[in-house]
């Protein structure tokens, strides 16, 4: 029998923070799954670089690279290489953060190669201008986050619900060959139901799941939002 696929996904991104760092790492994970399998919704956690190939280990999460480099196995010290990548057991990476931001001509070469791997790619933009350019690369997951509204009380859902409809058309007319999910500042459940209305298929969410008091309680309020 086929399995259904899960709502989703929520893209948690642990950046650096020291809140999630070391043994926290592996403690927001096993509160991710345990929402994951209470609510039926997918959870991909990206986590901090240091911690990859452990978090790949200790979950049945997907889990992603935060960066990836294109760099080839070998003579490359200090660089995160796909192959690597794809051989501890991750799914996939996120590419050009607005945290680290890359050329356009080595993302296309990035989602060439993950493709290659069968891994996914997570790429992420700033603009509508951004989003054309990249949808002809066709990644699996585009996502739109204004550098301005990160980590800040702003939702892109609140702030800019215009940018969010407009990416959705732009992805309609290419025939969704990549699917859209958006970020940057999202913080509760009416943030995750506002972007979901308005055409994004996930979310991808930092520091209001690192920075809170109770990861599991943080985590189900934005999960939930999918189940609405």
């Amino acid at each position: 029998m086929m399995k259904i696929k899960k709502d989703g996904p929520l893209i948690i991104n642990l950046k650096n923070y020291l809140e999630t760092s070391g043994d926290n790492t592996i403690k927001l994970v096993k509160d991710a799954e345990k929402v994951s399998e209470r609510l039926d919704v997918e959870i991909i956690v990206s986590p901090p670089q240091p911690s990859l190939a452990l978090i790949v280990k200790q979950t049945n999460l997907k889990v992603i690279s935060q960066h990836v480099d294109l760099k080839k196995p070998g003579s490359t010290t200090g660089y995160y290489v796909s192959e690597i990548i794809d051989k501890i057991g991750a799914t996939g990476s996120l590419i050009n953060h607005s945290e680290h931001p890359i050329e356009t001509t080595e993302i296309k070469q990035l989602i060439e190669k993950l493709k290659e791997l069968n891994l996914l790619s997570f790429v992420c933009v700033k603009t509508t201008k951004e989003l054309k350019e990249i949808l002809e690369l066709a990644p699996n997951y585009i996502a739109i986050e204004p550098p301005e509204l990160i980590g800040t009380q702003k939702s892109i859902s609140s702030e800019k619900p215009f940018l969010i409809r407009e990416c959705k058309q732009m992805v309609n007319m290419k025939g969704q060959i990549s699917e859209l999910i958006c970020g940057a500042g999202i913080n509760k459940n009416e943030d995750v139901k506002m972007a979901l209305e308005y055409g994004a298929k996930g979310i991808l969410v930092s520091s209001s799941i690192t920075k809170a008091n109770n990861w599991y309680e943080k985590i189900f309020e934005l999960a939930s939002a999918f189940k609405s």
